[in-house]
């Protein structure tokens, strides 16, 4: 548990906030502690149900949500196990990720490390793809040495997880190197387990790597804009898709990178990521260097972490902008307090008062907000606006299991949300109109550049691997009512006998409405585009959809496993 100084500390920050030592009392701490951080397999239901039958969970003030607050920012108690040590304040344990993988994890504490402390982290990824498992341990172990000296003297923990996953499969040729990808979802179980373990401030995590561990970074902090306070890429292939980096902006990013590196395509990829983001407004800085390769640049780390000092997490930005890209890593459905019900949604939320928010959405039939009030005056009526639309206007409930409830889901108990607020998206031809409006001014001013190496690599060998959705077909006007404008179904012209799609009971003439509750929508690619959304979601390991058809005059909803088969290299 958290030292006893630190509880005080914070119960005097409670009383300098206004919040009565009173309402400290009402919120039963060891049934949020109990709730949050269950010590035993049998204390989270006990818990569960006695936040639910509490007085103070329903209806809450904001003092009690401030004191909630102040409770869930003690944290949970850290784990320490002297016998992972295996060298000096360097430590090792392995991780079991989604999917079943296992992931070594090396961890380099500062000499000032002390457990009543919190410290920042800098997440290091190795780059690859690595030739062996060995070779993967040696280079996470090599992140480690290499950011020690301004870790230690800055006061950082360090950890670097051995992707010995990303291992390079037999048969590598110019055109096809099979390798598999760290997901987003892998490292971010090995963040969680680092969390655990050691006392880490999750407002300063911040995601470095080298090569393919740099970009790495990218994809992720794009894809989840609220999980870092910063990246570090360092040697990296770089970015040049507009809609990617967009959902970056609000992460501040810190480039090393060398004119003359040759394991990249090129210098214009680190150079187009510098432009965009520049032009965007990220709060960035880019060092190219004349005369240095595809390298590490260990002597500007000290420079490159006082720098980062000042750069904590931004938690709940007044705008937040959601867009779906083409990348290898699919921007999360939610971005820090807003959610697309639909993987294709673009959407824009602003604050524009504390008690009025301003949505724009398109390609998604319904938006999710997580509020609290930092975000607006929950005590007060809140009107929100739908592309140009009212679509709600009222007084809104905090309730302290909603907010639990996210954090919990989340691991993380800095982002604490009252009020989850669903509105619909208007279908009328106003609404629609405005949408369009927003995709137009989003439509990218500068020409990608060619697929980097790594994610060239990385698609082929998933496409090796999931050859098709096992059915063909061509979009129709929805046989229902629509939901939105825009949406059409797909009527099956054809479907492979040997395909999980046949496995899953689809037949020819059958009108795909939903496909994992994903609708379609016009011009958005039909078969195409869910093949091109398959290939990067599913894993080795199957996942059941839904398929929701149409078939003689009535809704039927089918079920079947999907996933990545065996590398199948081309022949001939």
């Amino acid at each position: 548990m958290r030292h006893p100084a630190v509880r005080t500390a914070l119960l005097l920050a409670l009383l300098l906030l206004g919040a009565p030592l009173a309402l400290q009392a009402q919120v039963d701490e060891q049934l949020v502690r109990s709730y949050l951080w269950p010590q035993t397999p049998g204390e989270f239901g006990p818990a569960e149900a006695g936040l639910r039958a509490a007085p103070w969970t329903t209806g809450a003030s904001r003092e009690v949500l401030q004191a909630l607050e102040q409770i869930m920012r003690v944290g949970p108690p850290v784990a320490f196990d002297i016998m992972q040590i295996v060298g000096d304040r360097l430590n090792q344990f392995v991780v079991s990720t989604p999917g079943g993988r296992r992931v070594p994890v090396l961890v380099r504490l500062p000499s000032s490390y002390e457990r009543d402390r919190q410290y920042p982290l800098m997440f290091a990824m190795h780059g690859g793809p690595p030739g062996s498992v060995e070779g993967a341990m040696g280079s996470a172990a090599r992140m480690i040495d290499v950011w020690a000296p301004a870790a230690e003297a800055a006061g950082w923990i360090v950890a670097s997880p051995a992707m010995i996953d990303v291992v390079a499969g037999d048969g590598r040729t110019q055109e096809r190197l099979p390798y598999e990808i760290f997901q987003p979802e892998e490292a971010r179980a090995v963040l969680h387990a680092v969390r655990e373990r050691y006392n880490v401030d999750l407002d300063r995590v911040v995601s470095t790597g080298i090569s393919l561990g740099s970009n790495f970074s990218i994809a992720y902090a794009a894809a989840h804009p609220d999980w870092f306070s910063a990246i570090v890429p360092v040697s990296t292939e770089g970015e040049s898709r507009e809609h990617l980096l967009r959902n970056l902006v609000p992460v501040p990013v810190y480039v090393l990178e060398g004119t003359q590196d040759q394991n990249i395509r090129g210098v214009s990829g680190p150079r187009a990521l510098n432009n965009i983001l520049t032009a965007l407004g990220n709060d960035l800085v880019y060092r190219e260097f004349g005369d240095r390769a595809h390298e590490g640049f260990a002597e500007y780390y000290p420079e490159v972490l006082r720098w980062l000092e000042g750069r904590a997490r931004v938690m709940d930005p007044l705008q937040v902008l959601r867009v779906p890209h083409a990348g290898i890593a699919a921007t999360s459905r939610r971005v820090h307090w807003v959610e697309s019900r639909d993987r294709q949604g673009v959407v824009r939320a602003r604050v524009v008062s504390r008690a009025e928010i301003e949505i724009t959405a398109r390609w998604t039939g319904v938006v999710r907000l997580h509020l609290n009030d930092r975000l607006v005056d929950l005590d007060q009526a809140i009107t929100v606006r739908v592309n140009d639309q009212a679509v709600f206007e009222g007084v809104l409930e905090r309730s302290v299991l909603k907010a639990l409830e996210g954090a919990r889901a989340l691991k993380d108990e800095l982002r604490v949300y009252p009020v989850v607020l669903e509105v619909e998206v208007p279908a009328t031809p106003a609404s629609m109109e405005v949408a369009a409006a927003l995709t137009e001014e989003l439509e990218p001013e500068h020409p990608a550049g060619t697929l980097s190496f790594w994610e060239m690599y990385a698609v082929r060998a998933l496409e090796e691997r999931f050859g098709s959705v096992g059915f063909s077909g061509t979009a129709v006007p929805m046989p229902t009512e629509p939901t939105a404008p825009e949406q059409v179904a797909i009527r099956i012209t054809a479907v492979d006998g040997r395909s999980d799609a046949a496995t899953a009971g689809l037949l020819a003439g059958d009108i795909l409405l939903r496909f994992g509750g994903e609708p379609f929508f016009r011009d958005r690619g039909g078969v195409a585009g869910l093949y091109h959304w398959l290939v990067r979601e599913l894993r080795t390991h199957g996942q059941e959809y839904e398929l929701l058809v149409w078939r003689e005059g009535r809704s039927v909803t089918l079920r079947g496993d999907f996933s990545l088969g065996p590398y199948r290299p081309p022949t001939g």
